[in-house]
């Protein structure tokens, strides 16, 4: 299962975690660094379902950029055969 979890990262490279976490036992992580700077408070977007859904919305694809169903999985099926 993955989870994300909001931390901050401090110049020294400690990672600060912003929500608590329990494993049973050590796990394996992956870090992607958001060019966001740490010291924005954005604790009133997260986890707020509803402020995601105004947001796409609000900014939706433009018809041009849109694609069929047809489309999605003739590019599916053209990454499987790329394997191959």
């Amino acid at each position: 299962m993955l989870q994300t979890i909001e931390a901050i990262i401090e110049p020294s490279g400690a990672i600060r975690l912003l929500e608590e976490v329990h494993f049973s036992s050590p796990k394996r992580a992956l870090v992607t660094v958001l060019e966001t700077p740490a010291n924005e408070d954005t604790s009133s977007e997260r986890g707020n379902a509803a402020a995601i859904l105004k947001f796409l919305e609000e900014n939706r694809l433009p018809e041009s950029a849109r694609l069929s169903a047809e489309e999605i999985d003739a590019q599916i099926e053209a990454e499987r055969n790329a394997w191959d």
